[in-house]
């Protein structure tokens, strides 16, 4: 059999489009890439918070010689992110925390095993959700003891990271691979044959380049994936207001603690995002002109912040996705694909996801790019993915605030999709279960399961305690619910105490990184 795949061309630049070389690069034996992006596109760059699904991508790949993850930081000004804190959305002056990938396994598996009886606990007896990796967030400490102590297994991070030099990084790593070639210019158009299948992408230049699959990572130009064929745009503004971004950053003074968390702040007409840098704070108001000019958002962040902030760009965008992700020889990734809104850093960890599912599950250098099967399977899984991320974004806003027409029409039950009501309205008979994320198209493969949803809905107080209290006493549950609470909080405790702090490691210990032990809260480790 001929091989059909023998070249891969990548559009766009930036985060998306190097993220993208690296995964193909890493997941493939075969195929030449070309890399087309210009310098005279500037990079986004709105978020600079990660998911796993970026760390998975540094660390768990060795096949092309990736450079330690020691390296990465330093070159990179990047630090740790645990998870993210949580201010003034419940209501003014209140704050919770959501920790990454702090799952639980209910080893009693009744009902079963994925029922989070240790957070329905939190409900019941109406408490923050602060366990484990949350007491590393708040203590300012990262999950690095010295290896004497114990050794844990090391899951559950994230990176909080420089865009550009991340992007530079990633940049000249794929560039010194011999199956690379890179161009400096601008896709403008393209030429497609009788069947649909787009046979090259023509350049400012004039230059024609041929391929076998096209990825599309031009950002909001999205110059193939809707330029060239017949898509839709299918938007999110009637469920979510926020349509502006306006970026900027701040200088870390000496003394000031190096976060481990994304802090995402609720302002009366959207929301702030501090990101911890190892030389800066990145930040930004995402927020709605419905409601507020953009000179009126910066003089609100000022006032709030007590100083005077230079804007990188303020960006106008619409929440909201494309229909089809996957046409004919076409694949798309990153803002070519979808953007809702940079709360819980989910641009980049569906970029990623995107090609690296399409990578695991549908791709070979046999395709058939007129099998259309395959491609309304992945539309249709990602789509649902992209609705469900859209759903959890919404909950978010189920704030008690009322202090600004933002919040009384963010946090209206207008702004809730029939399936997002059905949840809410199952949850005021019973706790949330794995089922409830489980119960679309795509069985929730995105992640985005229990665990980040109960971690919002304890936040956002959205869960009866009573309701909770009487299911687990129904299940004989809460006695050992109990008891893992207790367990829990004294063992965490007597760690974080050893843990090293944010500042002492990124200023006098990232060249020492081989003498910790990176771990985990290995849910084991309770019995």
């Amino acid at each position: 059999m001929k091989k059909t795949v023998n070249r891969i061309v990548i559009v766009g630049g930036g985060t998306a489009g190097w993220s993208t070389a690296l995964n193909f690069l890493n997941r493939t034996d075969h195929p030449k890439i070309t890399i087309i992006a210009s310098k005279e596109i500037p990079i986004i760059g709105v978020g600079e918070s990660s998911t796993g699904k970026f760390f998975d991508m540094i660390n768990h790949f060795k096949r092309n010689s990736f450079p330690d993850e020691k390296t990465f930081l330093k070159e990179t000004g990047s630090t740790f992110k645990l998870g993210i804190k949580h201010t003034d959305w419940k209501s003014l002056g209140e704050s919770f925390t959501s920790p990454l990938g702090d799952y639980y396994l209910n080893h009693t598996h009744y009902p079963q095993s994925r029922y989070d009886f240790f957070r329905i606990y939190h409900v019941a007896n109406k408490l923050k959700y602060e366990a484990q990796q949350s007491q590393l967030m708040l203590n300012n400490k990262l999950p690095f003891i010295p290896k004497e102590l114990k050794d844990f297994r090391f899951r559950h991070v994230a990176y909080h990271l420089d865009t550009y030099k991340t992007g530079q990084y990633l940049k000249e790593l794929v560039l010194k691979n011999n199956r690379v070639d890179y161009i400096d210019d601008i896709v403008v158009d393209g030429d497609l044959k009788e069947n649909g299948i787009l046979k090259n992408v023509i350049l400012k230049s004039g230059d024609k380049i041929e391929g076998d699959l096209f990825v599309d990572c031009s950002g909001f130009y999205r110059v193939l994936i809707d330029k060239k064929y017949t898509n839709k745009f299918i938007s999110y503004r009637d469920e979510l207001l926020c349509n502006r971004a306006m970026p900027f950053h701040v200088k870390n003074k000496n003394d000031d603690v190096i976060k481990n968390y994304t802090h995402v702040v609720a302002k009366k007409y959207g929301w702030l995002w501090e990101i911890p840098l190892q030389e800066r704070m990145g930040c930004g108001y995402c927020y709605s002109d419905d409601f507020i000019t953009p000179d009126q958002a910066q003089e609100e962040i000022e006032k709030d912040l007590g100083f005077k902030i230079e804007p990188q760009k303020d960006i106008k965008f619409e929440a909201g996705r494309l229909e089809k992700f996957w046409i004919k020889n076409v694949l798309s990734t990153g803002l070519a694909s979808a953007f809702i809104e940079p709360l819980e850093a989910t641009s980049i960890h569906m970029t990623i996801f995107q090609i690296v599912h399409f990578l695991e599950q549908h791709y070979s250098d046999y395709m058939d790019f007129n099998c259309q099967q395959a491609q309304d399977d992945y539309n249709g899984d990602f789509g649902a993915g992209w609705d469900n991320i859209k759903d959890f974004i919404v909950l978010h806003y189920r704030s008690k605030r009322t202090d600004t027409e933002f919040w009384k029409e963010a946090s209206h039950n207008k702004r809730l999709s029939p399936w997002l009501k059905g949840k809410l309205d199952i949850w005021k008979t019973r706790m949330p279960r794995q089922h409830d994320y489980d119960s679309r198209k795509n069985d929730n493969f995105i992640d985005l399961g229990s665990t980040l949803w109960y971690q919002i809905l304890i936040g956002m107080d959205l869960l009866d305690p009573e309701l909770a209290y009487n299911e687990l006493k129904s299940f004989n549950l809460y006695e050992i619910a109990e008891m893992d609470f207790k367990r829990r909080s004294q063992f965490i405790d007597n760690l974080v105490k050893s843990c090293i702090s944010t500042n002492d490691f990124y200023k006098n210990e990232i060249d020492m990184m081989d003498k910790y032990e990176k771990i985990s809260i290995d849910p084991s480790i309770w019995r």
